[in-house]
């Protein structure tokens, strides 16, 4: 006969198992790399416009930073989104606008690439803008898992 400690761990195994988990969603924005960095930090890559360039192996913000998102719909038709992002983000982005203006910065949802951002200036606020690129479901999924701006006291804390 089993006994009662076993049954009680299986059905304990058996709840957590069944536990709601919250979406997966991978945000990765990447900086530019060399080819002399490949292939241990660098990795080939293609821009949206068909450009061959190399990008960092390490991305310079993912998932783990962001605070909130804002999103929006494009001129395109396409959607958008604000990412704010933590201070350890904010510090990362506002370093790296600082001394890489005119390079791009490559992002992307799920692993697709959604947008290419040309650093025209230091970014201080800890706010990046993905003007265009992302579909409805990028949309649904991103306001699943994170916040929208201004409604951060209103939800659950995600981690």
């Amino acid at each position: 006969m089993p006994s009662p400690r076993l049954a009680v761990a299986v059905l304990a195994l058996l709840c957590l198992g069944a536990a709601k988990k919250p979406p997966m969603v991978d945000v990765r924005i990447h900086a530019l790399g060399t080819a002399a960095e490949a292939p241990t930090f660098a990795i080939p890559a293609t821009l949206l416009n068909g450009t061959p360039v190399f990008l960092a192996r390490m991305p310079l913000l993912s998932q783990r930073e962001i605070k909130a998102i804002y999103p929006f719909v494009a001129a395109d038709g396409s959607h958008g989104t604000y990412l704010k992002v933590d201070n350890h983000g904010s510090r990362l982005l506002h370093q790296h606008t600082m001394s890489r203006r005119g390079e791009l910065l490559v992002v992307l949802v799920n692993g697709r690439q959604v947008s290419n951002l040309l650093v025209d200036r230091p970014i201080e606020d800890g706010i990046v803008s993905i003007p265009r690129g992302l579909t409805a479901d990028d949309i649904a999924l991103l306001t699943s898992v994170f916040p929208v701006i201004g409604q951060e006291a209103t939800t659950k804390e995600r981690r």
